[in-house]
Order: C-alpha cells, then sequence, then structure tokens
C-alpha cells in the first residue's frame, strides 16, 4: 500500500517518507505508522522522529499527511513539509516559476524552491500566542509564551536542558489539552538564536524543529531581542532561517527556510 520509502531529513530533523499515490484514499491508523517506523530502521540509528506520506499530485498542487512516531496526526512540521516538498517533486509535482501549494494535514502552504536547494514554506499568521508569566502556571516558575503555528509551542528561556523540571512540567501541563511541544532558547546575536525542543509525541529534544523555529523567533522578536529575520541554531548544527512578516505588530505571515535531504542517497527502502 505505501509505495517507495525513503529515510530524509530537513535540518536534521529525521522523518521516513512514502506514498499512496495509488491508494490515495487508504486508512492510515496510528499502530499503522508505529510498525512502518519500527520495520525500517535508519541505516546510522538515529531516531525517526516523523512520517510522512505523499497522497495525491496534480501538476503544481499535492496533498500529503504527517504523523509523529507515536502515530498522532493533525499538526504541522515545518521541516518535515519541505522533505515532503522535495519527494513530491521527484515523483513529478511539477512547480510553476519555483513554486508548489500543498495540503498537509488538511491546511494550506506554498513553497518555493531556491536556487541554493533549500526550500521555502510560507506559513500564514499565528492562530494564538499567550503570556504565562512566572508561576501563572502551577509548577512553572519561568515565564512562558505560548504560540500555535498549527502546532502548540511554548517558549522558554534556556539553558537547553530537558531535564529541567519545567520541560515536564509544560510538556503535560493541564492548561495546554493537546500537550505542547517545549523550546529552549538562548540568544547568540540579535539575529542569532539556538533552540533546543523537547517535541510532544517524541518525547526528546530533536534534531531540530520548524514549527519550534518559527513559535521561538516570533516569540523572541515580540519581546524586543532579536530582529524580525533570524538564523535558528539547532542541535542537529544545520541551520534554518525564519523571515517575520508584519505590519508594525501584527504578524501577517512567516517564512521558514531550510534544507530538506535524502540521507541514503539512491537506496529505497523494500
Amino acid at each position: 500500500m505505501i509505495a517507495d520509502l525513503r529515510h530524509m531529513s530537513g535540518a536534521g530533523n529525521t522523518f521516513l517518507v512514502g506514498h499512496l499515490l495509488h491508494d490515495p484514499q487508504a486508512d492510515i491508523t496510528a499502530a499503522d505508522i508505529r510498525d512502518l517506523i519500527a520495520n525500517h530502521p535508519r541505516y546510522d540509528g538515529l531516531p525517526i522522529e516523523g512520517a510522512l506520506l505523499l497522497r495525491t499530485i496534480e501538476g503544481h498542487t499535492f496533498t500529503a499527511d504527517y504523523y509523529n512516531p507515536d502515530g498522532s496526526h493533525g499538526m504541522m512540521c515545518g521541516n518535515g513539509s519541505r522533505c515532503i516538498v522535495r519527494y513530491a517533486v521527484d515523483h513529478d509535482a511539477r512547480p510553476q516559476d519555483g513554486r508548489l501549494d500543498f495540503t498537509l494535514n488538511g491546511a494550506a502552504y506554498h513553497a518555493m524552491l531556491a536556487p541554493d536547494h533549500r526550500i521555502a514554506i510560507t506559513f500564514g499568521a499565528p492562530a494564538a500566542e499567550q503570556t504565562h508569566p512566572a508561576a501563572s502556571l502551577a509548577d512553572v516558575d519561568v515565564d512562558a509564551w505560548y504560540v500555535n503555528v498549527n502546532s502548540d509551542h511554548v517558549v522558554i528561556d534556556g539553558p537547553l536542558d530537558p531535564r529541567r523540571p519545567v520541560v515536564a512540567a509544560l510538556r503535560h501541563h493541564p492548561v495546554f489539552p493537546h500537550g505542547v511541544n517545549v523550546n529552549m532558547v538562548e540568544i547568540a546575536a540579535p539575529d542569532r538564536l539556538r533552540l533546543a525542543t523537547f517535541e510532544r509525541g517524541v518525547e526528546a529534544v530533536t534534531g531540530a524543529c520548524g514549527t519550534g523555529a518559527i513559535a521561538t523567533a516570533i516569540t523572541m522578536w515580540r519581546r524586543g531581542l532579536t530582529h524580525d529575520h533570524v538564523t535558528i541554531l539547532p542541535p542537529s548544527g544545520r541551520p534554518l532561517e525564519v523571515q517575520i512578516h508584519h505590519q508594525a505588530d501584527r504578524v501577517t505571515s512567516i517564512t521558514l527556510i531550510g534544507d530538506a535531504t535524502y540521507d541514503e542517497p539512491g537506496v529505497h527502502l523494500p
């Protein structure tokens, strides 16, 4: 049913990618995703941090789904979206002037293919933003900023240590009924941030997180600590760029730019 499985990564965020072009209406369960990941380990032993399935292609448009490794579904994945764009092009999606329009987990986005082989994904304005001052949430003794970019994130200042008790307190805090990703950030320069994201559904710090990079860039810009165009340095060391488009303090859209690579060139998994 699922064909042409490949290992890919976006900025060091690792994925298993395949297609359902011959059966686009196939019902994929959480158990299917867990089995898929368990049965196709990476050659380098790194964990697989998500799965993407391409369902349909029509000219410069396509549809796809993203799943966390526990099989949960419905959220956006910024790094995974770049991987599925590259994969779709390699399966005959045809960009118009470098642009592809796509739907991921039911939400619409567009991508631009850059001359340097990076991919830019455009997001709409955040669906929600909230500030939670220190001690306003039970068991949370630091300021926390919530940003929803079709994936739920909170941002806190560093250190970048997932063993901090506040990370677990926020990850499962009842104020976030769907759970939340926790981003720990440090400022390297006004246009450069270091970031570690403890991801929901992975339950660990991942090599990178695209939507976490966006949430963090917005938070730090609103705090007046960074520019509206910043470079994010994730644990993988493979940088992401975030450009915030705005009118005064109103965010109108966000662009996420980064790489998307096949990790086993020329090898198609069984």
